[in-house]
């Protein structure tokens, strides 16, 4: 009896360890994720994005542009729920700024039941995009592995653009169809002001050579102590796990040495995601958004993210 009684106290215990454990591991995941909601819509401002608060929801709005990446609304930081009546007071306000109603928010954020209350509005599947997550000492418990710079192959280097020749190389590679294009992530880009912001600190490029020749570039955003993935492109004759982990290396080696504790990227493919888990990062949910559906694009979803700085003006 004494014996049932004291398995009985230390199941119990264990239980109630498990439960607290859980527990801190959800708040440090949506920590993560308020992070990552954080430094996405402070880079829309920084692009010329409008935020304004109406109810329980923040409206953003890029004056000169209806890049679906640019204009939606979210659930306001912090909130756990929002009522239809208050995400179509929101969608009523963006569609009066001649813009298609739009609803964009981080998914570990939220219950399933939030998608439902969406769809019982009309609004439709968009897009997804899955995020993946890298935290030097580990994340919820999981160990990170340290980060490794393997010897690269014969005549390629990867060095980070200073100057406007190389800003030239940079988008010479994004924009040319012989490339493939890895990553196209919620974040947009544009033409124009890349040595400002390279200065500023906002923003790092990397250009990936071969024999002097650019073959590959990655781009990554950068707020506070989070920092952002947000392109990668290669030759694609050049494209493998092995090169692709080689720009994803230099992009979180970069991020690191500028202060940032978190960097996430999307995950779009999956050869892309195998290459940044042997890196050490874990997948970590995704950025869905839903829209009206009469203007939704069939097919593919993904949107043309890049423009020129002269749709923008100066801000």
């Amino acid at each position: 009896m004494i014996v049932n009684v004291r398995l009985g106290l230390l199941s119990s215990a264990t239980g109630v360890v498990m439960e607290s454990e859980k527990a801190t591991n959800e708040r440090e995941s949506k920590h993560i994720l308020r992070q990552i909601q954080d430094h996405l819509g402070e880079v829309h401002m920084k692009l010329g994005a409008l935020r304004e608060s109406v109810g329980m929801v923040d409206v953003f709005h890029h004056p000169n542009s209806n890049i679906g990446t640019l204009n939606y609304i979210t659930p306001r930081k912090n909130t756990a729920w929002v009522s239809s009546t208050y995400l179509q007071q929101g969608l009523t306000d963006l569609a009066q700024k001649e813009r298609l109603p739009r609803v964009e928010y981080i998914e570990g954020l939220f219950p399933p039941a939030f998608a439902r209350t969406l769809r019982e509005l009309g609004l439709e599947l968009e897009r997804e995009t899955l995020i993946m997550v890298y935290k030097p000492g580990g994340i919820t418990g999981r160990p990170t592995p340290p980060l490794v710079e393997r010897p690269l192959p014969d005549g390629i280097t990867v060095q980070p653009v200073s100057d406007q020749e190389s800003i030239g190389h940079w988008w010479y590679v994004w924009r040319n169809g012989h490339y493939d294009v890895i990553s196209l992530g919620v974040e947009p880009l544009f033409v124009g002001k890349d040595m400002e912001a390279i200065w500023t600190g906002k923003q790092l490029d990397y250009v990936m050579y071969r024999g002097g020749f650019p073959v590959g570039v990655a781009r990554v955003s950068l707020h506070k102590e989070t920092a952002h993935i947000s392109a990668l492109a290669l030759l694609k004759e050049l494209r493998s796990p092995a090169m692709i982990q080689i720009l994803q290396t230099a992009a979180i080696k970069g991020a690191l040495e500028h202060g940032a504790t978190l960097v996430f990227a999307p995950g779009t493919e999956e050869n892309e995601r195998r290459a940044a888990r042997k890196l050490g990062f874990m997948d970590f949910g995704s950025i869905v958004c839903y829209a009206a559906p009469n203007e939704i694009p069939r097919g593919t979803h993904v949107e043309n993210v890049e423009f020129s700085i002269l749709a923008f003006g100066e801000h």
